[in-house]
């Protein structure tokens, strides 16, 4: 796997590696979800994913710098065919779609629970997971099987048929946030949203505020619009305070790669690095 992903072992068991419980108050991160359960394109996932390098000019030092990221193509002799973005070398379902159109996106966020890494490691058992769901409904169930292992995680999953729901991951615990009555958009960022879980998230109201605006705005931008493809690539475009499409500023935190899934046909769109001046590119399975 190192040599295909072109790093070293050491960089890719560092990858694998899950991580539990750290430090006091994780660093504001990035990554921004929406769903829509449908359109005139049918159900979508969108999704910008977020990093504290800027574009680099020159090729990364060894754990410095911008993870190469690929889309995997994956045939299991036993599941569901899928298409995975993630980072070159780490087995994450956090980010994928089944040939069903069931499609599923993650944020980091953080967990205050005790947990031991005898528990299964989170985004290593959504990459099971995604093998083995056809719908909402059956990776409601399937995620919230077991106890989890890692930094905590929200969550979005959208299927074909229109179903939303928004897994909350505060590790070893899960919880299903199910859509508002009548909602026909769900979205997550860096913190939970479920009442219940406040506070378990080890961040400060400082190292929230940024989250706290993206939902604010992404929220606002669902109740607008016409929920078509259009409409999710203008939300991933926008700028301004609150913002996903991210170029630096004040937390430091750049958008290095963008994408939708098209539940209807289950293809991918990804555009590389910022999507308001880079194209979205089609992978079909």
């Amino acid at each position: 796997m190192a040599a295909g992903a072109g790093v070293t072992l050491e960089r890719i068991l560092a990858l694998n590696l899950a991580q539990g419980v750290v430090g006091a108050d994780p660093a504001p991160s990035g990554c921004s979800n929406v769903v829509f359960a449908g359109g005139p394109d049918g159900p979508l996932w969108g999704k910008n994913n977020d990093g504290h390098y800027p574009p680099a000019t020159t090729p990364p030092r060894q754990a410095e710098g911008r993870r190469p990221w690929a889309v995997l193509k994956l045939y299991p002799d036993d599941g569901i065919p899928a298409l995975c973005v993630t980072f070159c070398g780490w087995l994450s379902g956090g980010d994928m779609m089944n040939a069903e159109g069931l499609a599923v996106g993650h944020s980091s966020v953080g967990s205050r629970l005790r947990q031991s890494p005898l528990q299964v490691p989170a985004l290593q058992w959504l990459y099971w997971v995604l093998f083995r769901s056809r719908d909402v409904a059956t990776f409601q169930r399937n995620v919230a099987m077991l106890p989890l292992y890692g930094k905590g995680f929200s969550m979005v999953a959208v299927d074909r048929r229109g179903a939303l729901c928004a897994p909350e991951l505060p590790c070893p615990l899960v919880q299903i946030r199910p859509p508002a009555p009548g909602a026909t958009a769900m979205h997550c960022v860096n913190h939970y949203q479920l009442p219940e879980l406040a506070g378990m998230d080890r961040r400060n109201a400082e190292g929230k505020a940024n989250s706290m605006a993206r939902s604010r705005r992404l929220q606002q931008a669902c109740d607008n619009g016409d929920h078509s493809r259009q409409h999710l690539q203008d939300i991933l475009r926008q700028h301004g305070e609150g913002a996903v499409c991210r170029h630096g500023g004040a937390d430091l935190s750049w958008t290095e790669y963008s994408m939708i899934g098209v539940t209807a046909s289950a293809t991918l769109m990804v555009a590389e690095g910022t999507p308001c001046d880079h194209p979205y590119e089609t992978i079909r399975l």
